[in-house]
């Protein structure tokens, strides 16, 4: 009889034990190794690059959406569901490094490359992203793949998008006018002029960083 009541007594406690670990473990935790002191960063820089970019940006778009992706398994159906909430931004530039200005009479005319994706980013909002993989267990690995196949799916449908190439070439013949036409009023130069913004994506082939200017 006492060995019973011993056996009891040690399986209390043990139980005791494990519950006061559950409740209060991760204040024992913080007694047991002083987490106030100072955090130690170890940084290492391995490369820097920097470039002279000479870059218009003229076109943004920005997309929100909601991609939901499913795994399906013989006999079980459907075994993974993701449900990913996301904004895609893009935006389109004109390099101007390219640029070529000629004056012929009263025109001034400035020859431009088309706008292009420059820059891409895609932002998923996991925290409201939603998941049911209780028999094929989301990794990871799997979740990442799943944001960078997203992410170039959504460039190269933007890239391709002829409405977003369209108004991108038109804010950029907007924004050139407007620009030399400030420069011939600020240079007094008469009013007559007629600015012209032709586009010629044979110059992406020529030397950049420099703007030629012909007098014809």
């Amino acid at each position: 009889m006492k060995k019973l009541f011993s056996l009891i007594f040690i399986l209390v406690l043990m139980v005791a034990m494990v519950f006061v670990g559950f409740i209060f473990g991760p204040q024992i935790s913080d007694l047991l190794f002083d987490t106030s002191t100072e955090t130690k960063w170890l940084s290492e820089r391995f490369s820097e690059t920097l470039k002279e970019k000479n870059d218009l940006v003229v076109y943004e778009a920005e997309i929100t959406g909601q991609e939901t992706i499913t795994q399906d398994a013989f006999l079980f159906g459907t075994v993974q569901k993701v449900e990913m909430p996301y904004t895609f931004n893009m935006n389109f530039s004109v390099d101007l490094s390219k640029a070529v200005v000629s004056c012929d009479g009263n025109t001034i005319s400035i020859r431009v490359p088309g706008p292009r994706a420059s820059y891409y980013k895609l932002t998923v909002n996991d925290e409201n992203m939603k998941k049911s993989d209780f028999l094929y267990p989301l990794t990871p690995e799997r979740y990442a793949s799943i944001k960078t196949e997203l992410e170039t799916r959504l460039y190269e449908e933007g890239q391709s998008n002829q409405q977003y190439l369209t108004d991108a070439w038109d804010v950029t013949v907007r924004n050139l006018q407007t620009l030399l036409e400030s420069v011939a009023q600020n240079n007094a130069i008469t009013s007559s002029y007629t600015v012209k913004v032709i586009r010629d994506d044979t110059l992406l082939t020529a030397p950049a960083n420099q703007v030629s200017i012909d007098n014809e």
